[in-house]
């Protein structure tokens, strides 16, 4: 079967990053304008930091949803879950793939606060996959009107499809890559951020 490529990212993270960047380019320019050579070099990595990390948090994260399986991109990792490798897919906190190595899930795709099971409509019961019903009801996080509702419906379909023609392959495992460089941009502007808040 052929299925087309869909990324979920959180619209609020990309909101939260830029106006983070734009508070912490203000308190760049701060610290540029009061303080002499040595001041702004201890001082400037704090501001930094909080942008890069509110940048690897709230913007980076995404779930990719193709014809592979899905990929589920985190802080200092990336999962990539094929089609055969997921044993159950959940929402109640986040998009959640269960598989063999464990629990998978996705800091992209939360699910709505308790509040949000207000905003689940007849329509969201009508299109949801068999494997997301509770009863006669889907769970907040599986309203297709919240990114984890969204990206739960496009993995449940197309898992769904490809269990009822027999399609899943056996044996399939997810397999989990690190992101170093990340890490190490994380740790690095870390330890200048303590370091110049101590020395200043």
């Amino acid at each position: 079967m052929a299925y087309s490529r869909a990324v979920f990212r959180s619209v609020f993270g990309r909101v939260m990053t830029v106006v983070m960047a734009v508070l912490m380019a203000a308190a760049v320019g701060a610290i540029v304008a009061t303080n002499d050579l040595w001041g702004i070099v201890c001082l400037v990595w704090t501001p930094i930091l909080a942008a890069v990390l509110t940048w690897a948090i709230m913007w980076r994260p995404h779930v990719v949803v193709d014809h592979g399986g899905v990929d589920v991109v985190n802080l200092v990792s990336t999962w990539h879950v094929p089609w055969g490798a997921i044993q159950r897919i959940d929402t109640k906190w986040a998009l959640e793939l269960t598989t063999e190595q464990g629990r998978v899930t996705a800091f992209a795709a939360p699910a709505p606060s308790r509040y949000g099971v207000a905003k689940v409509t007849r329509d969201d019961i009508r299109l949801a996959r068999e494997s997301s019903l509770v009863g006669e009801s889907i769970r907040p996080g599986d309203s297709v009107e919240s990114i984890s509702g969204a990206a739960a419906h496009v993995t449940r379909t197309h898992w769904e499809e490809l269990r009822d023609a027999g399609e899943l392959a056996e044996g399939e495992r997810a397999t989990r890559t690190w992101h170093p460089r990340i890490i190490a941009a994380l740790a690095g502007l870390g330890v200048l951020a303590l370091v110049g808040q101590l020395v200043h």
